[in-house]
């Protein structure tokens, strides 16, 4: 306890530098503490959407370059293209994810978290792949048009698969363990 306090001391001073009340001067000590568990949770949950995010736009930006290159490289056939596509980006999301994003997460079992966020990888790209061979025969008469239709279509699935990513990593795949909320996420 001394440490956390120690710790909490250390922070009161503000963002101009004024100096704020110790601990000892303020007429709720138990409400203050847990605001400022609060606000720490609240700034290391948004510094980790926002990793989360940038990663998905890398991975998603990979996907996407993916995806209209083999289509319009190849005859492999949409369904397959997305499947590619998906694969390639699933690589460095896989890597940011466990050591930049969650770089807190418990580690004494690394085999179940890389089985089950491909495991959730591979359920999104069924999702995926089926929607886009679906989209795919529809009878487009231009392909530039084919391709921007494939594009937009995959970009929706996407930020759809990406809230229930989301959830299912913070909550299942890379859960943090218990210290009592106060850990903070490194920059």
């Amino acid at each position: 306890m001394t440490a956390l306090r120690e710790q909490f001391e250390r922070d009161d001073v503000g963002t101009a530098g004024e100096t704020l009340a110790p601990l000892e001067e303020l007429s709720a000590p138990r409400a203050t503490i847990f605001g400022r568990l609060r606000t720490t949770l609240q700034a290391r949950d948004l510094r980790r959407l926002f990793r989360y995010t940038a990663t998905s736009a890398l991975a998603l930006a990979v996907s996407e370059v993916c995806l209209v290159t083999i289509d319009a490289e190849t005859s492999v056939g949409v369904t397959l293209a997305t499947v590619a596509a998906n694969l390639a980006g699933t690589v460095p999301s896989y890597l940011l994810s466990r050591y930049w994003i969650w770089s807190e997460a418990d580690r004494t079992r690394a085999g179940r978290q890389l089985l089950l966020y491909w495991l959730t990888s591979l359920v999104s790209m069924a999702v995926s792949s089926l929607a886009m061979g679906a989209i795919s025969h529809e009878d487009h008469a231009r392909h530039v048009l084919r391709l921007l239709i494939l594009g937009v279509f995959y970009l929706a699935i996407s930020i759809l698969l990406w809230v229930a990513k989301y959830v299912a990593y913070h909550t299942v795949i890379f859960r943090t363990p218990s210290t009592g909320g106060a850990e903070e996420c490194p920059s």
